[in-house]
């Protein structure tokens, strides 16, 4: 009787097609070295060191221009509160005008110091100064700017009636018109202003506590909600990468994005008077790069990373509210222990090319679109899976989101108030299991700052 023997089965070759057959399984018995992991994160530390401690340049050009916006609307708008209640001014963010007045008159001694003044800027300080210290206007220009008065009486009056007027410009022309009678009629168009200001500044963050309101009632479920994801662990492929992986794929990255965007820095300083829209195109490319790196090397399909980052979950909106609500409380607590809550350069952290209707859509598409899309993606969908992997939820949240901090190049209050952000979004990730959890929450903190910030420094009077 003939036996009926089976080919001999090689296991090797059952192993590579399954592997063919499932890449991620490849993917997940990827090694990386830990020279090569300490390699890339060297490299980023000395980006990050030369950023921090590295000598400085002197201020970019454009600093002076957007430090004289913003201290003209703040002064406008101290003067225009002046008389309202402590109450709402707190509720606005106003200070008194002495206060202001002493701000400006540093954001300006910053630039002198570093030679980055024009004459218009020197004017504007000698104004400033001479209404701080109760002084002839003409005598403390006279000794700022030896003698010389850079505007003109008819010109200046005729910049005030026709909306293109500063708050040191009409100052100035007042102690002027003792003497001299103007040839516009400006101090009601220059008050309308003002008080079209303050109107704004009201509405706008009056708007965003009113959120933060609704939200209280929600903060004790959420809290509840968020201390459900310390206990979780995440399903399936999402909890299954390693974290060199994870690691390797946020540094590689990163440095990708770190690249493209000091290349893309050079191209343009190269071909000034771009179209705003091209400024938007590649302000949005290098926003969406490291993200789009991070997940083409982890998925194969966008359909897969839909899935395995709950982009396709609901993104729990109580939550959301409640937890928007707990970051403005901290944040009041952050700007009374750290102190103020601005930026100390002169322009505030304030960009020129947010200015007009162009720099509305640029803020809106690239700091509360794409950076919360991106951001949210990499930090959270791929650094903080990966460190929770390993070491737990509340380990990787604080990992995660100290990295996020430093990398966003902010100091004092800043990394405080962006790491404690991050630190929020990486528990409500955790906790709903939907990164669109994380990018909605962000979407709203970030326009909660940005539309505010365009209306009142930004948008035009008149």
């Amino acid at each position: 009787m003939e036996i009926l023997r089976l080919p001999r089965i090689n296991q090797s070759k059952v192993s590579a097609v399954s592997y063919a057959r499932n890449p991620y399984r490849a993917i997940l018995r990827r090694e990386y070295p830990e020279p090569l992991i300490a390699l890339l994160a060297f490299i980023l530390g000395i980006w990050l060191w030369d950023l921090y401690f590295g000598k400085t340049q002197g201020y970019s050009p454009g600093t002076e221009e957007i430090a004289l916006v913003k201290i003209d609307r703040d002064l406008r708008l101290a003067d225009a509160m002046n008389e309202d209640p402590t109450w709402l001014k707190w509720l606005v963010g106003v200070e008194t005008p002495a206060t202001e007045r002493g701000n400006a008159m540093i954001a300006l001694g910053k630039l002198a110091k570093e030679k980055a003044m024009s004459t218009a800027g020197l004017e504007a300080f000698g104004i400033i100064k001479a209404a701080q210290e109760h002084k002839p206007v003409r005598e403390t220009l006279a000794e700022v700017m030896n003698g010389e008065v850079y505007s003109d009486f008819n010109e200046t009056s005729e910049r005030l009636a026709t909306h293109r007027g500063t708050w040191w410009n009409a100052k100035l022309i007042e102690e002027w018109e003792q003497t001299m009678r103007p040839t516009q009629h400006w101090h009601e168009i220059f008050g309308n202003e003002c008080q079209q200001l303050r109107g704004r500044a009201i509405m706008v963050r009056g708007f965003i506590w009113l959120l933060g309101m609704v939200g209280l009632a929600m903060i004790p479920s959420t809290l509840r909600h968020l201390s459900s994801g310390l206990r979780g662990k995440t399903p399936g492929y999402g909890g299954a990468w390693p974290l060199p992986l994870g690691l390797v794929i946020f540094l590689v990255a990163t440095l990708a994005w770190i690249g493209f965007t000091m290349t893309l820095e050079i191209g343009i300083s190269t071909l000034p008077g771009l179209h705003p829209a091209v400024g938007i195109m590649l302000d949005s490319a290098a926003r969406l790069l490291p993200s789009l790196i991070a997940l083409g090397l982890l998925f194969r399909r966008p359909s897969h990373a839909v899935r395995v980052l709950g982009l396709n979950r609901p993104i729990a909106a109580k939550t959301i509210f409640g937890l928007f609500s707990l970051l403005m409380l901290l944040d009041q607590v952050l700007r009374n222990v750290l102190g103020g809550g601005g930026s100390t350069e002169p322009g505030g952290g304030l960009s020129a090319g947010d200015a007009g209707l162009w720099g509305l859509a640029f803020g809106v598409v690239s700091a509360c679109m794409l950076a919360p899309l991106a951001e949210e993606l990499l930090y959270r969908g791929v650094l903080f899976q990966s460190f929770r992997n390993r070491l737990g939820v509340l380990p990787a949240a604080v990992l995660s989101s100290a990295i996020f901090a430093v990398l966003h190049i902010y100091d004092g209050y800043g990394l405080a108030s962006v790491g404690i952000f991050g630190f929020s979004c990486a528990l409500l990730y955790a906790a709903t299991g939907s990164i669109g959890a994380a990018i909605a929450l962000h979407m709203l903190y970030n326009t909660a700052i940005k539309i505010p910030e365009w209306l009142i420094y930004h948008g035009p009077l008149g």
